[in-house]
């Protein structure tokens, strides 16, 4: 496998990770939406301790999400590119936006979230598992719990 790279538009900001994907999807959620300044934000779950920021100063700002759960947002100081979000509750794992990503090819999404905040007159992928709320246990959570499980034996 070979590294994700990535990085902000202005370039400061550069990061590598040396872990596929664990789990990738599309959230509509309102945060989301007023984040990614669209109709939703794309992102892969990676983990934090294969995650390697090479350059660049990051800001972020802590919000509560639709689950009630705190999220930290990180993006570029410099261009404002939002870059990734993780769960300070549960730092295991980052979020790393898809628009960060310097080959976005690699985005094959399984699942799409909030679906009861997601916008009508935006098209959603034909072959996504999709949720009214959050994250369902065993779909999106249960990926990232067998990861760490086989690491750890």
């Amino acid at each position: 496998m070979k590294p994700l790279l990535g990085g902000c538009a202005c370039g400061q900001v550069r990061y590598q990770c040396s872990e596929n994907p664990l789990v990738q999807f599309i959230c509509h959620c309102r945060d989301c939406q007023h984040s990614s300044g669209s109709a939703f934000m794309a992102f892969v779950f990676v983990p934090r301790d294969r995650l390697t920021y090479l350059s660049g100063d990051l800001h972020y700002y802590d919000v509560e999400a639709n689950s009630g759960r705190a999220l930290r947002r990180q993006f570029c100081r410099a261009c404002g590119s939002p870059i990734s979000a993780y769960w300070p509750g549960a730092p295991m794992v980052e979020l790393l936006t898809v628009a960060s990503l310097d080959d976005q090819s690699i985005f094959s999404p399984t699942h799409e979230l909030w679906m009861s905040r997601a916008e009508s007159w935006h098209p959603v992928h034909p072959g996504t598992t999709k949720l009214p709320e959050g994250p369902d246990e065993e779909l999106v959570r249960g990926p990232v719990r067998a990861y760490f499980a086989a690491r750890e034996s």
